[in-house]
């Protein structure tokens, strides 16, 4: 997950009078990671609901620094083992010896889970995951637990259709936000762009790329695509910490987003994107197919499922996504060609996502199901 600041939420809205809902949420705050940044969200919005929360902090090497003073509050309170738990880390992480109803909720983005995955599902009384696909991951994967399916969002304060921009002029803009890596198939979009497109083309490709990988240089790994001499220019932000702020800024100076993946547990730049009206070319497969479709933007077809070779061992044996290059030359030729047609596209992407997908929707989602859970049978 790409890592955002969290909104600001208007924590003294109490949806009713009843008695406080108790709830430890178990994971990592206070890091610049997208566990930790979309926990911190939910945890936020669930607060403005008059949930009672605790924080139990998941064991981390990376000391975590928390900024928020509700969520202060939170981590000071001592965790009750009456309350029911919610663990939203990776599985491997979830603290299973909490004595009270105990829920597991995480993601992966390849097709199956490994065996450690399995037994600590199995170990909660219930699993969430964002998506349709990742359910049936799970229960495939040998998940007996219930399973429910829990959306996560986006930050509609930031990531909006109507905020500033710095448009480049005279060149339709495609951008791409991810971290380097096997993961997000970098060589199959810069391949699809220079393919797609040469100098003639008043075009531009705007990478906005993270990589902590000491031992990957990504300067070198372009070079050995040794793309056309003739190929249209790329730009790339490398590294750059970027707020939430100049982030949407960023979005909403493009003409297009684009996104090769193998693989997302959820794929919040993709949901970003789309919330800042832009056409959106991004691979049918994964965590991302609850929220994107033909409707919303350009799907992108998959040619295959391949062995997911990365440096990740949670992905060893199992399979994920070859995206269509020839199809992604396709898309990204016609989105230029059609800039009307894309930006109506986009239009729809920014409404659906605004009616659907924020973290205020997400938040009122998991508190329905948490009352539910508590409720006297």
């Amino acid at each position: 997950m790409e890592s955002t600041n969290v909104a600001s939420s208007a924590l003294a809205i109490r949806h009713d009078h009843a008695p406080a809902l108790p709830v430890v949420w178990q994971s990592r705050w206070g890091l610049p990671i997208g566990y930790a940044v979309s926990s911190e969200a939910l945890a936020l919005e669930l607060l403005s609901r008059g949930v009672e929360l605790m924080y139990r902090p998941t064991p981390w090497h990376m000391p975590g620094v928390i900024r928020h003073p509700a969520l202060r509050a939170a981590a000071a309170r001592t965790p009750r083992d009456d309350a029911i738990q919610v663990s939203y880390d990776q599985a491997d992480l979830f603290f299973t010896e909490h004595p009270g109803y105990k829920i597991g909720y995480t993601m992966l983005e390849v097709d199956g889970l490994p065996r450690e995955w399995v037994a600590a599902c199995n170990a909660m009384d219930e699993i969430w995951t964002p998506g349709r696909w990742g359910a049936t991951v799970f229960a495939d994967a040998g998940v007996t637990r219930p399973i429910v399916v829990m959306p996560l969002g986006y930050d509609p304060a930031r990531f909006r259709p109507d905020g500033p921009a710095r448009r480049i002029a005279g060149r339709f803009t495609f951008l791409s936000i991810f971290e380097w890596g096997e993961r997000k198939a970098p060589e199959v979009l810069l391949r699809a762009y220079a393919a797609a497109f040469t100098r003639r083309d008043d075009v531009l490709l705007v990478l906005r790329v993270n990589n902590f990988d000491a031992d990957v240089d990504v300067a070198r790994q372009i070079a050995a695509l040794r793309l056309p001499a003739d190929a249209p220019p790329i730009v790339v932000i490398y590294n750059r910490q970027i707020s939430d702020d100049s982030l949407g800024s960023l979005y909403r100076s493009a003409d297009c987003f684009v996104l090769p993946t193998r693989g997302e547990g959820w794929g919040l730049p993709i949901l970003e994107a789309m919330a800042c009206g832009l056409p959106v070319i991004a691979t049918d497969w994964s965590g991302q197919t609850e929220f994107f479709h033909s409707g919303v933007g350009y799907p992108l077809r998959v040619r295959r499922l391949v062995a997911a070779n990365a440096k990740c061992p949670y992905y060893l044996g199992w399979r994920w996504a070859d995206p269509d290059e020839e199809h992604l030359i396709a898309l990204m030729r016609y989105v230029y060609e059609h800039p009307d047609e894309a930006r109506q596209v986009g239009a729809r992407a920014a409404q659906e996502a605004a009616a659907r997908w924020t973290w205020a929707h997400a938040a009122e989602r998991i508190h329905t199901r948490l009352l539910a859970v508590a409720a006297p049978v």
